[in-house]
């Protein structure tokens, strides 16, 4: 792409645990790229999704949600959701409108809002689907006296589309003029074989409740393209504790049963072909603490 007048550029979808911005996303590309649950720290490193049309390339940053956490793994994905955004073109830092502005949120909009970072700052109030439409005004008049340097805040409801053209329009005005970095037909950076672990991962957080699913990630062992359409591929679930072994496996095999067409269905859909997915459980206390492991993972910030 050689077009003078062509735009390219990174978007960091920044924000706290659950406000939408893996959502936003999927929306925007029309693949899902970054799994979705309703479970906190869902996403845990970052994920790139591409849209591109015949004048405009936007990198969409997905990161971690910014909270606190004492294991290493969480610091790391916070820092990983920093580096995002020191690295982008764009800003996007977005919130769950349905909730009461907590500290946390108040936090981070401040310090995106301290002059730390130059880049354009778009505020993106989501989920005005399931919102009072009373307190939508006072809210986006609070985002404006909280950042009056930002370049526009954009109510959105990620989940049906609304909106969100408006807020793509807004972005393209804040991207630099270059040729685009990636083919027009790209939809990410992710590997077939890490797009298989997040499948799994996310058939995990979805089944399991409490605090399983944050102790647990998905290992791809052996990820074969056997040819004649059909991929077979190999994942183990890692557990922190052996109590929970059991309770992933489920009576007679179950849960582990369910959580596996899930995933393999999914996959078949986004990769188009046969899969013959195989999934075993592994006790690895304090996985979550092991740097070694960590970096294995791909979860080492």
């Amino acid at each position: 792409m050689t077009t003078t007048n062509f735009r390219c550029g990174t978007v960091a979808l920044l924000g706290r645990p659950n406000v939408g911005k893996s959502t936003l996303m999927n929306y925007i590309i029309g693949i899902k790229v970054a799994i979705v649950t309703p479970k906190p720290q869902t996403t845990r490193h970052r994920i790139l999704g591409i849209h591109s049309d015949e004048d405009t390339q936007m990198i969409f940053v997905d990161t971690p949600g910014i909270h606190k956490g004492e294991q290493q793994l969480n610091r790391n994905m916070v820092r990983v959701a920093y580096a995002a955004a020191a690295e982008a073109d764009v800003l996007a830092i977005m919130q769950d409108c349905t909730q009461p502005l907590d500290r946390g949120t108040r936090a981070l909009i401040e310090r995106f809002a301290d002059g730390r970072l130059t880049q354009p700052r778009i505020h993106v109030l989501n989920k005005i689907d399931r919102a009072n439409k009373d307190k939508l005004l006072p809210r986006l008049q609070l985002m404006q006296q909280l950042d009056p340097e930002a370049k526009a805040y954009i109510p959105i409801s990620a989940r049906k589309g609304k909106q969100v053209d408006a807020l793509l329009r807004e972005l393209t005005l804040h991207l630099p003029e270059r040729e685009a970095m990636y083919d027009l037909d790209s939809f990410t950076d992710q590997s077939q074989r890490q797009l298989a672990a997040e499948y799994v991962r996310e058939q995990v957080f979805l089944s399991m409740h409490q605090e399983i699913p944050f102790q647990t990630a998905v290992d791809i062992e052996q990820f074969v393209d056997v040819g004649h359409g059909k991929i077979e591929i190999e994942a183990v679930i890692l557990v922190g504790s052996e109590r929970h072994k059991p309770m992933l496996i489920g009576r007679g095999g179950e849960s582990m049963k369910r959580m596996g067409i899930q995933a393999r269905e999914g996959l078949e859909e986004l990769l188009g072909c046969k899969i013959n997915l195989k999934l075993w459980v592994k006790v690895d206390p304090n996985w979550f603490n092991n740097p070694g492991k960590l970096f294995d993972l791909g979860l080492d910030g």
